[in-house]
């Protein structure tokens, strides 16, 4: 009898110990922030973002979540997803604020370019310098694109494509399989940081480069380095150029159409975008090929001017063309939101954060809070590869940056498609 009661007490005490480890367990997480932005002109780029990045966490939470340093699986936790409305001063409080009263690992956004110069300028600049009282958590990054911001801190992380390559390769291409296609000209959005410098200083660039014949108004600084004429071209052509949010773009229009160039590049965000293509089909513009900026390769453009955008080429970071970007691409759909290059980078940004917090075998407990961050960190810094949704990803530890793979997609009947993948 006293035995008895002795197996039952044991059994008892085991199943206790057993509950609060599970129950401990379930208590702890690897807390993040999201911000992006959520109103304003470019507000569907956040709520996309946010859907993809909350659909990733609940696939790896279901998936048993994270391995923390001690073998315990715990889930991530998104404590919420704020709204920085491409503003700086609102992102960087967002940021000073999540830094010193919440126990978030990492902040992951935000949208616009601007927006993560500023963010990244009151980061720590350099790991371990006393002397540098910026912020010391890190920030990875999936929308804000213009190139080389992730050097800015060490505590900067970016997943984006980089547009240098893109449009270098994609004007060689072009110009290799249209030999017909000899001059060009265009416009773009004049308050949007991305669109508005990608314009003017990369793509009319690689497109002098590849060959093709500048029609616009005269500007004889353009050349095909990056940034060749930047200034001169910003002056010359205001006239053919826009804000996101005009509603008429009849002088745009008629400027180019006068132009008679077999290839029209329209540079700027889906709305704006579907504006000046719609005034450009209205006037009965019809250039022989026409090209976009790469965050107008999304679906928000389909729904804003299908007709309009039949035939725009655009290369991007993001297309179903894999069995991870399809299942991925449906499950973010469900959720209320669309993959694009942006979004997916969203998506593969939380898979990034599993890779790192079980490479820096974290024990997540809150006095520990800015060790965590600082291992966290360095974990991230010393990843070079990852399994990204289209393909592999390379990191460079030394400045934050991935190289991504990426396609060229077109309009063709009210839809996108990949015509053609750089790696084949």
């Amino acid at each position: 009898m006293i035995k008895t009661k002795q197996i039952l007490i044991s059994v008892l005490l085991l199943t206790f110990i057993f509950y609060f480890q599970n129950s401990f367990a379930s208590e702890r997480s690897v807390k993040v922030l999201g911000f992006g932005a959520k109103s304003g002109p470019l507000k569907s780029f956040g709520v996309n973002s946010e859907a993809a990045l909350k659909s990733a966490i609940d696939q790896i939470n279901s998936q048993g979540g994270v391995r923390m340093g001690d073998g315990t699986m715990v889930p991530i936790k998104l404590i919420s997803y704020e709204d920085g409305a491409c503003k700086k001063d609102e992102a960087i409080a967002i940021l000073r604020k999540t830094a010193s009263t919440t126990d978030a690992l990492v902040a992951m956004g935000t949208t616009c370019s601007g927006v993560c110069q500023a963010m990244f300028g009151v980061l720590q600049k350099k790991v371990g310098d006393s002397s540098d009282s910026g912020v010391q958590m890190p920030i990875l990054a999936d929308t804000c694109i213009r190139p080389g911001l992730a050097k800015i801190s060490d505590w900067a992380f970016r997943n984006v494509p980089n547009e240098v390559s893109m449009y270098d390769e994609l004007f060689a291409w072009l110009k290799k399989t249209h030999p017909n296609v000899k001059t060009f000209t265009g416009g773009s959005e004049t308050d949007q940081g991305h669109s508005f410098g990608t314009y003017t200083a990369i793509i009319v660039q690689k497109a002098i480069k590849a060959g093709f014949e500048w029609v616009g108004p005269s500007v004889s600084e353009l050349g095909p380095k990056v940034g060749q004429g930047k200034q001169e071209l910003i002056a010359a052509a205001k006239s053919q150029h826009w804000l996101m949010g005009d509603t008429n773009y009849s002088v745009q229009a008629r400027k180019i159409k006068k132009q008679n160039a077999d290839m029209v590049i329209v540079a700027s965000h889906p709305f704006s975008a579907c504006g000046m293509l719609k005034e450009m089909k209205r006037q009965r513009v019809k250039p022989k090929m026409l090209i976009g900026l790469t965050s107008s390769a999304s679906q928000e453009t389909l729904n804003g001017c299908m007709k309009a955008a039949e035939g725009i080429i655009i290369p991007t970071g993001f297309a179903p063309i894999t069995s991870d970007a399809k299942n991925a691409n449906a499950i973010v759909a469900k959720a209320g939101g669309f993959l694009d290059l942006h979004s997916a980078a969203a998506w593969e940004n939380a898979y990034l954060v599993k890779t790192a917090v079980e490479r820096a075998s974290l024990m997540g407990n809150a006095e520990n809070l800015m060790q965590d961050r600082m291992n966290f960190r360095n974990a991230l810094a010393s990843i070079t590869s990852m399994k990204g949704l289209i393909g592999p990803v390379s990191r460079d530890p030394e400045s934050g940056e991935a190289t991504k793979p990426y396609v060229y997609v077109q309009v063709v009947d009210g839809k996108w498609k990949v015509i053609h993948d750089p790696r084949s």
